[in-house]
Parts: structure tokens; C-alpha cells; sequence
């Protein structure tokens, strides 16, 4: 099991859900929604499940649904070309090396040389988008300045403890020469 984030429809990260380590891509995730006669349920979709991790450092991250929807269809287009240009290919290189292989056939066996050797064309798969170029910042920069000033401002937790042991000196200090009559 992995973790991964969903996200709302406008794309902003809501929380992480548990699926599968097998589990890859954006997938919809619905909410039933009743009609006023709550005779019949209608599914609306909520958000979607993202099987790409979030970049460190996104105080707010977002994904943009929509590029990867055009980015996944324009890819399914590549590689259905990119197969046919492939079984093209395929076609042609198997015919070219059947011809080579009778013509070497039909030569007497003196006069043949090595027999002709098939090599299959590679397939290229098309280039890819790096998909977690889809996630960005959601907050803008105002707002990430406010809040890192925010954290500045907090004093740590040591510094905290720090003041506190000083302020405890202090009324020890006081309690003790309080308690002497001095």
C-alpha cells in the first residue's frame, strides 16, 4: 500500500488516501448527490485520486487536471501513431527480408554466402511529460510570506523551554530571598 494525495476539482490538495502500490494516474472519485424528490441518487465527481507524489516544499499543493487530461490524450494519440508507424515498419522490414531470403534461396549453394538474418525494427515509445510538472504551488507568494513570517515570529519550542527555565530562576530567586528576610 502507498499513500497518495486527492485533490478537489479545481485541483487543490484535500488529503492523502491509501491505494494499492500498483495504482498510477488520476482517477475520479465520485459523491452521491440526492435530487429534490430523493427518488434517484445522481453522481457528481468530487475530485480525483492522483498516483503522482507532490514535489517537497508545496505549502498548498495543486494539480492541473486539465493539462493532464490534454497531456494523456495527446499522448494516446502519439503512441497509437507511433504503433502504426511501428507495424509499418514491421510490414516493410519482413517483406524486404523475406525477398532477401528467397533471392539467397534460389541461388545455387556455391554461390550463396551466409544465409540473410531478420532483425526486428525497435519500437520507440514518444517522450512523456515529467509528471510531477503538473503539480505547482497553490498559495500565492503573499501568502506563503505571511506564513513563513508567521512561523518566524513563533518562538521554537527550545527557545520556549528556554524562557520558562529563566522564569522559574527568577521566582526561585525571589522565593529565596523572599524567605531569608534579606
Amino acid at each position: 500500500m502507498k499513500a497518495v494525495p486527492k485533490v478537489n476539482i479545481s485541483g487543490l490538495y484535500l488529503e492523502d488516501e491509501l491505494v494499492d502500490d500498483a495504482f498510477v494516474g488520476v482517477v475520479p472519485f465520485y459523491a452521491s448527490l440526492e435530487t429534490r424528490d430523493q427518488t434517484m441518487k445522481e453522481k457528481k465527481i468530487a475530485g480525483y485520486t492522483v498516483g503522482i507524489p507532490v514535489p517537497p516544499g508545496l505549502y498548498q499543493p495543486h494539480f492541473d487536471i486539465q493539462s493532464w487530461l490534454t497531456q494523456e490524450t495527446e499522448y494516446g494519440e502519439k503512441l497509437l501513431e507511433a504503433q502504426r508507424a511501428y507495424e509499418q515498419l514491421s510490414k516493410e522490414s519482413q517483406a524486404s527480408f523475406q525477398k532477401l531470403h528467397d533471392e539467397w534461396q534460389n541461388k545455387l549453394e556455391n554461390e550463396r554466402g551466409d544465409e540473410p538474418i531478420y532483425s526486428a525494427p525497435a519500437f520507440a515509445t514518444p517522450e512523456r511529460r515529467d509528471p510531477t510538472t503538473f503539480w505547482s504551488e497553490g498559495l500565492s507568494a503573499e501568502a506563503i510570506k505571511e506564513l513563513t513570517q508567521k512561523a518566524e515570529q513563533q518562538p521554537s519550542e527550545t527557545d520556549q523551554l528556554k524562557q520558562r527555565i529563566a522564569d522559574l530562576e527568577v521566582t526561585l530567586s525571589q522565593f529565596m530571598l523572599g524567605n531569608t528576610g534579606k
